[in-house]
């Protein structure tokens, strides 16, 4: 769309309202910047606008007026992808952009070592990373709604470096800037925009503002294949492009077989990954999204062996069912701004494989409210630490309560994880499940 002289409603200042109004400005729109959350005008005020860009996660009656208006209302990931095709910043380079429920971090973060031989720029949940072969150059934090992509471009420009690839995890869909577009899950799907639309919907994004001669990932089955517009490689079940052998490994190799999976360069491949996991990490938590990273890299023309080798590495991902020792203690860390009640289970249930007859078991769970937009379940929370095969229980939150015996508080999960190391001795067990943003 061209926004030249037109009048531009940017709603929510919260998720980069301000950012993209910036942009439009400097593309000559008449852009306005409307924060919907605590000054907003009065609904009369939208009538003046010509298009109205939204979050696609907003419920807010100025959308609903600008529709009955009939003003255009698009998305912050239809507007990014305009601004940024606009600038031809992106033109020659390598783009990759994440969307899914889970898996985003570890996709990218396997991607980013597949090419950190190169100029690279990494926008993730720990923020921006601009990487000169392997050198770390810049790191700054920010979210990843869409509207980031356009600071993080703003960071590029003002470096010293022109990274050739570029990885962008995005919540909620993709903005159409990519040359291989990453849906790595849409289960569990949600609902948001108050109860009105699907995550699935949202991130299916991806596959609607695709540009032309890109490729999608995705897992097979996944959302409404009627929308593939443009060509999907799939991973996951045996007749997907890219699965895994389910022959029986005696030195425990894993056999990634992918058949006529198309490149970006319009050629079709097919071939085998063979790779051991190391001890660090809980591979069926990491299956899928291991599959997905394969899937991604070898529809971008990476090199089998150099995907290999990253596997072959590859330690897991802080707070996402990792496994590290400290202090001579076995710890399960599974922390992260995804956890769910589902999820704290299933660490918990791995952690206990590990307890020998003399080790305790001891459970650290909750939330940092001050850090997730929406925490645990109180009461969910609850019922967990009442298994009988944790010792001891370490509640994190203020709202977390439970009524077992040999629990007890905490404010966050460092006191938290001092308090069980004061518990434990050499060859415990201590599980992290305590919601967070890291």
């Amino acid at each position: 769309m061209d926004y030249t002289g037109k009048k531009v409603a940017v709603l929510d200042t919260i998720h980069g309202g301000k950012v993209i109004c910036r942009k439009l400005r400097e593309m000559d729109a008449d852009a306005v910047a409307i924060d919907i959350y605590r000054e907003a005008p009065s609904l009369e005020f939208i009538d003046q606008f010509d298009v109205v860009v939204a979050p696609i996660h907003a419920a807010t009656p100025f959308i609903e007026r600008a529709r009955l208006l009939k003003i255009p209302v698009i998305t912050h990931h239809k507007v990014v992808g305009d601004i940024l095709r606009g600038s031809n910043t992106l033109s020659g380079k390598l783009v990759f952009e994440i969307t899914g429920v889970r898996g985003k971090t570890t996709v990218s973060s396997l991607l980013a070592e597949v090419y950190s031989d190169k100029q690279l720029l990494l926008l993730s949940s720990t923020g921006i990373g601009l990487y000169d072969r392997g050198d770390r150059i810049v790191r700054e934090r920010l979210s990843i709604t869409p509207a980031s992509m356009l600071t993080a471009i703003d960071v590029v420009n003002k470096s010293r470096i022109n990274p050739d690839t570029l990885i962008f995890k995005v919540s909620l869909g993709g903005t159409g800037v990519a040359d291989v577009g990453i849906i790595t899950s849409l289960q569990p799907e949600y609902r948001i925009a108050s109860n009105s639309r699907s995550s699935t919907e949202a991130k299916l994004q991806m596959v609607l503002n695709a540009k032309t001669g890109s490729l999608i990932v995705a897992g097979l089955n996944e959302g409404d294949t009627e929308l593939l517009s443009v060509h999907c490689n799939s991973f996951g079940m045996p007749v997907s492009n890219v699965s895994y052998d389910d022959g029986e490994s005696r030195d425990g190799t894993v056999r990634a077989v992918y058949d006529q999976l198309m490149t970006i360069d319009d050629t079709f491949i097919s071939g085998e990954i063979a790779f051991t996991p190391t001890q660090y990490y809980d591979f069926d938590s990491y299956s899928d999204s291991i599959l997905c990273f394969i899937t991604a890299a070898l529809s971008a023309n990476s090199d089998p062996k150099k995907i290999a080798s990253t596997l072959t590495k590859f330690k897991g991902i802080e707070g996402r069912m990792s496994l590290v020792r400290v202090k001579s203690r076995l710890l399960i860390d599974n922390s992260n701004s995804g956890l769910t009640p589902a999820l704290a289970r299933h660490a918990i249930a791995y952690g206990l494989k590990f307890k020998k007859r003399r080790n305790k078991a001891v459970l650290i769970i909750g939330e940092e409210a001050h850090n997730v937009c929406e925490g645990m379940n109180p009461e969910e929370v609850a019922f967990i630490s009442l298994d009988n095969n944790l010792d001891d229980v370490i509640l994190v939150g203020e709202r977390m309560r439970s009524k077992r015996s040999r629990v007890m508080q905490s404010a966050s999960l460092e006191t938290a994880l001092t308090k069980a190391l004061d518990l434990t001795k050499e060859g415990d067990i201590i599980i992290l499940c305590v919601k967070k943003w890291r």
